[in-house]
Protein backbone atom coordinates (compact mmCIF):
# COMPACT_ATOMS: atom_id res chain seq x y z
CA UNK A 1 0.00 0.00 0.00
CA UNK A 2 1.38 3.33 -1.05
CA UNK A 3 1.79 5.98 1.61
CA UNK A 4 0.22 9.33 0.75
CA UNK A 5 1.87 12.46 2.17
CA UNK A 6 -0.41 15.46 2.33
CA UNK A 7 1.18 18.91 2.26
CA UNK A 8 -0.59 22.05 3.35
CA UNK A 9 -0.39 25.27 1.36
CA UNK A 10 2.03 26.59 4.00
CA UNK A 11 4.25 23.51 3.56
CA UNK A 12 4.35 23.96 -0.21
CA UNK A 13 5.15 27.66 0.12
CA UNK A 14 8.10 26.93 2.40
CA UNK A 15 9.44 24.16 0.13
CA UNK A 16 9.28 26.39 -2.92
CA UNK A 17 10.91 29.23 -1.01
CA UNK A 18 13.75 26.92 0.02
CA UNK A 19 14.46 26.10 -3.64
CA UNK A 20 14.30 29.60 -5.10
CA UNK A 21 15.69 31.51 -2.11
CA UNK A 22 17.97 34.35 -3.13
CA UNK A 23 19.85 34.40 0.16
CA UNK A 24 23.62 34.46 -0.08
CA UNK A 25 24.32 31.48 2.23
CA UNK A 26 28.03 30.95 1.86
CA UNK A 27 30.96 30.39 4.20
CA UNK A 28 33.51 33.18 4.52
CA UNK A 29 37.19 33.57 5.48
CA UNK A 30 37.93 34.61 9.06
CA UNK A 31 41.02 34.83 11.26
CA UNK A 32 41.30 32.57 14.29
CA UNK A 33 44.45 31.46 16.12
CA UNK A 34 47.59 33.59 15.93
CA UNK A 35 51.30 33.18 16.48
CA UNK A 36 53.86 35.92 17.10
CA UNK A 37 57.62 35.72 16.71
CA UNK A 38 59.85 38.52 18.01
CA UNK A 39 63.55 38.81 17.16
CA UNK A 40 65.92 40.98 19.21
CA UNK A 41 69.04 42.61 17.80
CA UNK A 42 72.15 42.92 19.96
CA UNK A 43 73.80 45.83 18.17
CA UNK A 44 72.65 49.32 17.29
CA UNK A 45 71.73 49.56 13.61
CA UNK A 46 71.63 45.78 13.17
CA UNK A 47 69.08 44.58 10.61
CA UNK A 48 70.14 41.14 9.37
CA UNK A 49 68.66 38.02 10.96
CA UNK A 50 70.94 35.01 11.37
CA UNK A 51 70.12 32.18 8.88
CA UNK A 52 69.66 29.67 11.70
CA UNK A 53 67.18 31.98 13.43
CA UNK A 54 65.34 32.44 10.13
CA UNK A 55 64.84 28.69 9.82
CA UNK A 56 63.61 28.50 13.41
CA UNK A 57 61.04 31.22 12.65
CA UNK A 58 59.86 29.35 9.55
CA UNK A 59 59.45 26.15 11.54
CA UNK A 60 57.40 28.01 14.16
CA UNK A 61 55.11 29.67 11.61
CA UNK A 62 54.84 26.85 9.06
CA UNK A 63 51.88 25.02 10.72
CA UNK A 64 49.69 28.12 10.83
CA UNK A 65 50.45 28.97 7.18
CA UNK A 66 49.77 25.37 6.09
CA UNK A 67 46.46 25.39 7.96
CA UNK A 68 45.53 28.63 6.15
CA UNK A 69 46.26 27.39 2.62
CA UNK A 70 42.81 25.88 1.89
CA UNK A 71 41.10 29.16 2.78
CA UNK A 72 43.70 31.14 0.82
CA UNK A 73 43.04 29.03 -2.27
CA UNK A 74 39.26 29.30 -1.87
CA UNK A 75 39.00 33.06 -1.39
CA UNK A 76 42.10 34.69 -2.93
CA UNK A 77 40.05 35.82 -5.93
CA UNK A 78 36.65 36.22 -4.25
CA UNK A 79 35.26 39.73 -4.65
CA UNK A 80 32.43 39.36 -2.14
CA UNK A 81 34.29 37.67 0.70
CA UNK A 82 37.78 39.14 0.64
CA UNK A 83 40.62 37.69 2.64
CA UNK A 84 41.19 39.66 5.85
CA UNK A 85 44.60 41.03 6.78
CA UNK A 86 46.27 38.14 8.55
CA UNK A 87 49.95 39.12 8.63
CA UNK A 88 51.35 41.92 10.79
CA UNK A 89 55.03 42.81 10.57
CA UNK A 90 56.67 45.46 12.71
CA UNK A 91 59.87 46.67 14.30
CA UNK A 92 61.21 49.01 16.95
CA UNK A 93 64.43 50.93 17.58
CA UNK A 94 66.04 52.56 20.57
CA UNK A 95 65.67 56.25 21.32
CA UNK A 96 69.32 56.93 20.57
CA UNK A 97 70.07 58.61 17.27
CA UNK A 98 67.93 60.70 14.93
CA UNK A 99 64.45 59.79 13.75
CA UNK A 100 65.41 59.45 10.07
CA UNK A 101 68.32 57.11 10.87
CA UNK A 102 66.16 55.01 13.19
CA UNK A 103 63.38 54.80 10.65
CA UNK A 104 65.85 53.49 8.07
CA UNK A 105 67.05 50.80 10.48
CA UNK A 106 63.45 49.90 11.35
CA UNK A 107 62.59 49.46 7.68
CA UNK A 108 65.59 47.19 7.26
CA UNK A 109 64.37 45.00 10.10
CA UNK A 110 60.88 44.91 8.61
CA UNK A 111 62.40 43.83 5.29
CA UNK A 112 64.27 41.00 7.03
CA UNK A 113 61.08 39.66 8.60
CA UNK A 114 59.12 40.08 5.37
CA UNK A 115 61.78 38.07 3.55
CA UNK A 116 61.19 35.16 5.94
CA UNK A 117 57.43 35.22 5.27
CA UNK A 118 58.01 35.34 1.51
CA UNK A 119 60.45 32.42 1.61
CA UNK A 120 58.04 30.36 3.70
CA UNK A 121 55.15 30.98 1.30
CA UNK A 122 57.43 30.00 -1.60
CA UNK A 123 58.35 26.75 0.17
CA UNK A 124 54.63 26.00 0.57
CA UNK A 125 54.14 26.28 -3.20
CA UNK A 126 52.67 29.78 -3.50
CA UNK A 127 53.64 31.55 -6.72
CA UNK A 128 55.46 34.88 -6.77
CA UNK A 129 52.47 36.91 -8.00
CA UNK A 130 50.21 35.61 -5.24
CA UNK A 131 52.88 36.22 -2.61
CA UNK A 132 53.18 39.82 -3.74
CA UNK A 133 49.39 40.24 -3.53
CA UNK A 134 49.27 38.78 -0.03
CA UNK A 135 52.17 40.88 1.22
CA UNK A 136 50.72 44.03 -0.34
CA UNK A 137 47.03 43.70 0.52
CA UNK A 138 46.81 41.29 3.45
CA UNK A 139 49.59 42.59 5.69
CA UNK A 140 49.98 45.45 8.14
CA UNK A 141 53.33 47.12 8.85
CA UNK A 142 54.23 49.09 11.94
CA UNK A 143 57.30 50.92 13.25
CA UNK A 144 57.51 51.90 16.89
CA UNK A 145 60.36 54.17 17.98
CA UNK A 146 60.93 54.21 21.72
CA UNK A 147 59.20 57.23 23.22
CA UNK A 148 61.45 59.95 24.57
CA UNK A 149 60.82 63.64 25.22
CA UNK A 150 63.09 65.27 22.64
CA UNK A 151 62.29 68.70 24.09
CA UNK A 152 63.89 67.66 27.38
CA UNK A 153 66.22 64.75 26.67
CA UNK A 154 69.35 64.77 24.53
CA UNK A 155 68.93 61.81 22.15
CA UNK A 156 72.69 61.59 21.66
CA UNK A 157 73.05 60.80 25.38
CA UNK A 158 70.15 58.37 25.73
CA UNK A 159 71.41 54.92 26.72
CA UNK A 160 70.24 52.27 24.21
CA UNK A 161 68.36 49.31 25.69
CA UNK A 162 68.57 45.84 24.16
CA UNK A 163 64.85 45.21 24.64
CA UNK A 164 64.04 48.18 22.38
CA UNK A 165 65.75 46.68 19.32
CA UNK A 166 63.44 44.11 17.77
CA UNK A 167 61.35 43.02 14.82
CA UNK A 168 58.29 40.80 14.92
CA UNK A 169 55.71 39.02 12.81
CA UNK A 170 52.20 37.99 13.85
CA UNK A 171 50.32 35.52 11.65
CA UNK A 172 46.65 34.77 12.18
CA UNK A 173 45.29 31.48 10.95
CA UNK A 174 42.73 31.72 8.16
CA UNK A 175 39.71 29.47 8.41
CA UNK A 176 36.59 29.02 6.32
CA UNK A 177 33.61 29.47 8.62
CA UNK A 178 29.89 29.74 8.06
CA UNK A 179 26.76 27.74 7.38
CA UNK A 180 25.51 26.53 4.04
CA UNK A 181 22.03 26.90 2.60
CA UNK A 182 20.70 23.66 4.07
CA UNK A 183 22.05 24.46 7.54
CA UNK A 184 20.45 27.93 7.50
CA UNK A 185 17.22 26.28 6.43
CA UNK A 186 17.45 23.85 9.32
CA UNK A 187 17.84 26.73 11.78
CA UNK A 188 14.82 28.45 10.25
CA UNK A 189 12.81 25.22 10.63
CA UNK A 190 13.89 24.93 14.27
CA UNK A 191 12.81 28.51 14.95
CA UNK A 192 9.40 28.05 13.35
CA UNK A 193 8.82 24.81 15.25
CA UNK A 194 9.88 26.44 18.52
CA UNK A 195 7.53 29.35 17.86
CA UNK A 196 4.56 27.11 17.17
CA UNK A 197 1.41 29.20 17.18
CA UNK A 198 3.22 31.81 19.31
CA UNK A 199 0.91 31.11 22.25
CA UNK A 200 3.58 29.49 24.40
CA UNK A 201 6.77 29.47 22.27
CA UNK A 202 9.87 27.53 23.28
CA UNK A 203 12.15 30.49 24.07
CA UNK A 204 15.04 28.24 25.09
CA UNK A 205 14.79 26.39 21.77
CA UNK A 206 14.72 29.68 19.86
CA UNK A 207 17.85 30.94 21.64
CA UNK A 208 19.61 27.61 21.08
CA UNK A 209 18.86 27.67 17.34
CA UNK A 210 20.03 31.27 16.87
CA UNK A 211 23.25 30.51 18.75
CA UNK A 212 24.20 28.05 15.99
CA UNK A 213 24.94 31.00 13.68
CA UNK A 214 28.68 31.33 13.09
CA UNK A 215 29.28 34.48 11.04
CA UNK A 216 27.79 37.82 10.04
CA UNK A 217 26.77 36.40 6.66
CA UNK A 218 24.90 33.63 8.51
CA UNK A 219 22.94 36.35 10.31
CA UNK A 220 22.20 38.05 7.00
CA UNK A 221 21.03 34.78 5.48
CA UNK A 222 18.71 33.88 8.36
CA UNK A 223 17.39 37.44 8.37
CA UNK A 224 16.47 36.99 4.71
CA UNK A 225 14.82 33.62 5.26
CA UNK A 226 12.68 35.14 8.04
CA UNK A 227 11.62 38.12 5.91
CA UNK A 228 7.97 37.09 6.09
CA UNK A 229 8.19 37.24 9.89
CA UNK A 230 9.65 40.74 10.00
CA UNK A 231 13.22 39.53 9.61
CA UNK A 232 15.35 38.16 12.44
CA UNK A 233 14.71 41.14 14.72
CA UNK A 234 10.96 41.00 14.16
CA UNK A 235 10.83 37.26 14.74
CA UNK A 236 12.81 37.51 18.00
CA UNK A 237 10.74 40.37 19.39
CA UNK A 238 7.50 38.61 18.52
CA UNK A 239 8.51 35.42 20.33
CA UNK A 240 10.93 36.48 23.08
CA UNK A 241 8.60 38.62 25.20
CA UNK A 242 8.19 39.57 28.84
CA UNK A 243 4.92 38.51 30.43
CA UNK A 244 2.99 40.18 33.22
CA UNK A 245 4.45 37.89 35.86
CA UNK A 246 8.08 37.85 36.99
CA UNK A 247 8.47 34.15 36.22
CA UNK A 248 7.23 34.79 32.68
CA UNK A 249 10.22 36.96 31.79
CA UNK A 250 12.49 36.03 28.87
CA UNK A 251 15.35 38.33 29.86
CA UNK A 252 17.84 35.44 30.05
CA UNK A 253 17.11 34.22 26.52
CA UNK A 254 17.22 37.77 25.15
CA UNK A 255 20.64 38.33 26.70
CA UNK A 256 21.85 34.99 25.36
CA UNK A 257 20.66 35.76 21.83
CA UNK A 258 22.31 39.17 21.91
CA UNK A 259 25.62 37.62 22.99
CA UNK A 260 25.46 34.92 20.30
CA UNK A 261 24.65 37.39 17.51
CA UNK A 262 27.49 39.70 18.53
CA UNK A 263 29.89 36.77 18.77
CA UNK A 264 29.02 35.65 15.23
CA UNK A 265 29.35 39.21 13.95
CA UNK A 266 32.74 39.69 15.61
CA UNK A 267 33.94 36.47 13.99
CA UNK A 268 33.52 38.32 10.69
CA UNK A 269 35.23 41.42 12.13
CA UNK A 270 31.96 43.36 11.94
CA UNK A 271 31.73 44.35 15.59
CA UNK A 272 28.62 44.18 17.74
CA UNK A 273 25.31 44.45 15.91
CA UNK A 274 22.80 43.51 18.61
CA UNK A 275 21.67 45.47 21.67
CA UNK A 276 18.83 45.35 24.17
CA UNK A 277 16.50 48.31 24.59
CA UNK A 278 13.93 47.71 27.30
CA UNK A 279 12.20 44.45 26.45
CA UNK A 280 13.23 44.52 22.77
CA UNK A 281 16.29 43.36 20.88
CA UNK A 282 17.65 45.67 18.18
CA UNK A 283 19.80 44.26 15.38
CA UNK A 284 21.63 46.28 12.75
CA UNK A 285 21.96 44.19 9.59
CA UNK A 286 23.14 45.62 6.29
CA UNK A 287 21.59 44.21 3.15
Amino acid sequence: MKRVIRLTESDLTRLIKRVVSEAVTAPEPVTTNSKTVKVYFLKEGEEIIDPTVKEDIKDWLRPIFKASLPTLKQFYNNTKYKLPKFITIGSATTSAGGYVANQKVAQGRINSITEIVVELLEELGTNAEMIQRLITTNSNYTYKPTSVDANFSDRSKVKPLDRERYAYVTVKELETVGLGKEQIGNIEDALLIARGYNINPDEVGIAKAICKLQTYSDIQDLNYELRNSGGLQGFINQTITDGFLSFDSDVQERVQIKACLNRASRTSNKGDIAAIAGDKLTIIIKK
